[in-house]
C-alpha cells in the first residue's frame, strides 16, 4: 500500500513505512522510521538525492490517523536500480533515526502540558411559556401570521428560496482526481511498450521480414540470461526468480 511522507517539507511516496522506538541510555527514547521509496528517471533521482543531503532532515509521516513530526538524521540508505537515463527505476531503502534533542523537547513538551480542566454543566434554563393563550387548531380557520418572527436578512431568505427552485445550481463540483504516481506511471508504460512491440512484431510478419516463432525463441533467451539481474533491484531476488520460473514453465 502506498502512502505519502514529507522530507523536508516534500511529499515523498512510499511504498513500504516501519516504524520503530529505539531505547537511549540516559535520555528519552527515538522515534525510528524504515521507508522503501521507490522513483523513475534520473531526474526524479537527482531531486531525491538532493532532498536527503539537507541534514536534519524534517520528518512528516502518518502514524495511525495522526501525523508524527520529528528532525532526523539518516542513518541508512541503500540504493538499488536498473535501466538508464529517464527510463531507469530506483528503490531506496531508507533509515532515518530522531535527534537526541527532538526527542529531550517532545519529552519536555508533555511534561509541560496543563492538565486538562473540567467545565461545569450550566443548569438547565426553564423555557418561559408563551403570553398568549393556546387555542385549538382548527383546519378551516385562515392563518394567522401576525406573531410569526423570522430573523434574518430577507435577502438570505430570498437567496435560499432561488436555491430550492434551482437545484442544479447550488451542487458543489466533483474534486478534481489526484495525478498518477511514479509506480501506477510505470506500469501503465510498461503495457504501452508491451503492445508496441506485438504491433511491430505483426507488420514485420505480415510483410515476411520476421516470424514470431523466431522473435519467442530469442525473447526467452534473453529472459534465461538477463531477467533475473534486471529484475532483482527493482522487486527483489526471491520474486525475480520466481518470475523467471513461472515464464520458463
Amino acid at each position: 500500500m502506498s502512502d505519502f511522507t514529507k522530507l523536508n517539507g516534500t511529499a515523498v511516496r512510499t511504498t513500504g513505512t516501519y516504524h520503530r522506538v529505539i531505547e537511549q541510555p540516559g535520555g528519552p527514547p527515538l522515534a525510528k522510521v524504515e521507508l522503501v521509496v521507490i522513483i523513475r528517471g534520473s531526474m526524479a533521482n537527482r531531486s531525491l538525492k538532493q532532498l536527503l543531503s539537507q541534514e536534519p532532515i524534517h520528518v512528516d509521516i502518518p502514524k495511525g490517523s495522526q501525523t508524527e513530526s520529528f528532525p532526523a538524521s539518516l542513518e541508512n540508505v541503500q540504493v538499488a536500480s536498473t535501466g538508464s537515463d529517464e527510463s531507469a527505476v530506483f528503490r531506496y531503502d531508507l533509515v532515518l533515526r530522531e535527534t537526541p534533542e527532538s526527542a529531550a523537547r517532545r519529552v519536555a513538551e508533555r511534561a509541560a502540558k496543563p492538565e486538562p480542566v473540567l467545565v461545569a454543566v450550566a443548569a438547565p434554563v426553564r423555557v418561559r411559556e408563551p403570553e398568549y393563550p393556546e387555542q385549538d387548531d382548527d383546519p378551516s380557520a385562515p392563518l394567522d401570521l401576525s406573531r410569526v418572527k423570522v430573523s434574518g436578512d430577507s435577502n438570505v431568505w430570498a437567496t435560499a428560496l432561488k436555491q430550492l427552485n434551482e437545484p442544479q445550481r447550488g451542487r458543489v463540483a466533483a474534486p478534481t482526481e489526484p495525478p498518477l504516481g511514479p509506480i501506477e506511471l510505470a506500469g501503465i508504460e510498461a503495457i504501452l511498450v508491451s503492445l508496441r512491440v506485438d504491433a511491430m512484431i505483426d507488420l514485420l510478419e505480415l510483410k515476411g521480414l520476421l516470424s514470431r516463432d523466431d522473435v519467442e525463441g530469442q525473447f526467452m533467451k534473453l529472459v534465461q540470461s538477463r531477467f533475473v539481474a534486471e529484475a532483482t533491484p527493482v522487486v527483489g531476488d526471491k520474486v525475480a526468480k520466481r518470475a523467471e520460473r513461472d515464464l520458463l514453465g
